[in-house]
């Protein structure tokens, strides 16, 4: 359960990076665009949180 909370944290964070770069993106942008934007910024780091292995203690 404590990967899931932290996939879910980083896809918080992803999705608040996404919409900081809203702005970012060229005025003729098509709207798939903006949701590769999202898919990549919320998606990559709950992906990479979830598989990560455990710090060695």
């Amino acid at each position: 359960m404590d990967k899931f909370k932290k996939a879910i944290a980083a896809a918080a964070g992803g999705a608040a990076t996404g919409t900081i770069g809203i702005p970012f993106m060229p005025d003729d942008t098509p709207w798939y665009g903006y949701l590769a934007l999202y898919a990549i910024t919320i998606g990559l780091p709950a992906v990479l949180t979830y598989f990560a292995p455990k710090n060695a203690g």
